[in-house]
């Protein structure tokens, strides 16, 4: 089958699929007390984005059984998935968010023996960055590459998802520049199927009538993360310097107040609101 009509199915279907099960799953987390005050102080769903596992897990059981790519990878890359949207969760439910940031988490862990949701999280993370570069890289140098980038790219657009739809615009951005480079076949479809259920759930998310939680942000993350770990070697480097670079900067300084200050930057994370 073309490339491009495998793409073009890959996103209509998750784009319908996500239509679909969205009501079904905000009745779902309003039933089960699943809500949270937002920014603005409103009660809304929380960890709506859980909604993309089931699209993905579609999206993967579908390239399996046409053979469209490497099943290590797909399994890989559903590792992530399920793994990085149940910590997520966790975090969305039970998190404490007096704490706030990764420096904030490990000091917790480390100084007072405290383990927070968010510290679980990094470090459940950053394993699970390990064990996917593990099946998806050669040699040694590429594993210690690619778990810095699966683990720092989850955490980016964790970073990014303090107002309605930054985190998504984030991922689709990050993801079309992705998918224009050299990244394994495979992932270009998942990040088509991907896009296409963040498009679908986006204006929920831009509107502020549900939030997608860490459950959503560490799924596309992880997802922008494993893809990129299938890039060449010097474009993961120049990738893993531009992410260590926000990392490092976020810890001095409010991302927020940064947008706000650069008219383009506030532009695009103000559009469609």
């Amino acid at each position: 089958m073309n490339f491009l009509i495998c793409c073009f199915l890959f996103f209509i279907g998750s784009f319908i699929a996500t239509k679909l099960l969205l009501p079904l799953f905000l009745h779902l987390f309003y039933q089960a007390g699943c809500t949270k005050i937002n920014y603005k102080g409103d009660n809304i769903p929380v960890g709506i984005g859980f909604i993309f596992i089931p699209v993905l897990s579609g999206s993967v059981i579908c390239t399996i059984l046409f053979h469209l790519g490497n099943q290590q990878f797909e399994l890989a890359f559903l590792l992530g998935v399920f793994g990085m949207g149940i910590a997520g969760l966790l975090d969305d439910l039970l998190g404490n968010r007096n704490v706030t940031g990764l420096k904030g988490h490990l000091k917790m862990l480390l100084k007072k023996r405290e383990l927070t949701t968010g510290g679980f999280k990094a470090l459940f993370g950053g394993v699970l960055s390990l064990m996917i570069s593990m099946l998806i890289s050669k040699g040694w140098i590429d594993i210690f590459l690619n778990t810095l980038i699966i683990a720092l790219f989850t955490n980016f657009i964790n970073l990014l998802d303090l107002r309605p739809g930054r985190a998504l615009k984030g991922f689709l951005l990050s993801g079309f520049l992705l998918f224009l480079n050299s990244i394994h076949q495979i992932f270009q479809l998942l990040l088509i199927s991907l896009a296409g259920s963040s498009l679908a759930y986006m204006p929920y998310d831009l509107k502020a009538r549900s939030m997608m939680g860490d459950v959503g942000s560490n799924i596309l993350g992880i997802s922008l993360g494993i893809a990129c770990a299938s890039c060449g070697f010097y474009t993961r480097i120049v990738v893993l310097v531009l992410l260590l670079s926000l990392h490092i900067y976020t810890e001095k300084y409010s991302l927020t107040e940064t947008i706000e200050k650069n008219k383009i930057l506030r532009y695009l994370d103000q559009m469609c609101r």
